[in-house]
């Protein structure tokens, strides 16, 4: 029996060391940067939704000469948008998660560490998504624009391959910005803090 009741001290002092209490101040040190990335996936949900509000909207309204050119970018946007549903369901998992989480505790900051390298991987590959769409359209544009769709052989190749890789590249860098900007930088401070309590 006293064996018994020494593994059970020692089983309750393994997880209280597994699993120490994060100092008040250390859960207002990373509050502050959660605040400011929820903040802006909610920013960037709204605006994500009035653009694609406005381009049904567009099309909607503009009057297209060619209908089968109407049809293919219609198609293009709608299919683009089911992907981004996708992504903001993700988005939407880690923003309730970010609400819910117990910031008093080494393993829910492990996990939240977790979760913000994952939304990181889905972030990238919602903009590597987008490449095959930016390559149709360019190949829609090139069909459907008469000075364009009069340019034939090497220089058409050419220039259709600077056009896609400049544009790509674009949003590669534009993504990259974008996603530093409004939380790289936060889920910076936040890994910071976390490496700090090791």
């Amino acid at each position: 029996i006293m064996e018994l009741d020494h593994l059970k001290k020692m089983w309750s002092n393994e997880n209280v060391a597994e699993t120490p209490e994060i100092s008040t101040e250390k859960q207002k040190e990373i509050h502050l940067p959660l605040e400011r990335i929820r903040k802006n996936m909610r920013t960037e949900f709204y605006w994500t939704a009035v653009l694609f509000v406005l381009i049904i909207l567009f099309f909607a309204v503009v009057d297209m000469h060619f209908f089968k050119f109407k049809v293919y970018i219609i198609t293009l946007v709608v299919t683009m948008m089911l992907i981004t549903s996708f992504y903001f369901f993700k988005f939407f998992q880690l923003y309730k998660n970010i609400s819910a989480i117990n910031l008093n505790t080494w393993d829910a900051l492990k996990d939240l560490k977790y979760q913000f390298k994952l939304n990181e991987q889905y972030y990238l590959a919602f903009y590597i998504a987008f490449a095959p769409f930016v390559v149709c359209e360019m190949l829609l544009v090139f069909d459907y624009t008469p000075p364009l769709k009069e340019i034939t052989g090497l220089r058409f190749i050419l220039t259709f391959l600077a056009t896609c890789i400049g544009t790509l590249g674009a949003l590669y860098f534009f993504g990259k910005f974008w996603f530093q900007r409004y939380y790289g930088k936060y889920f910076n401070q936040i890994y910071k803090i976390i490496d700090e309590l090791k």
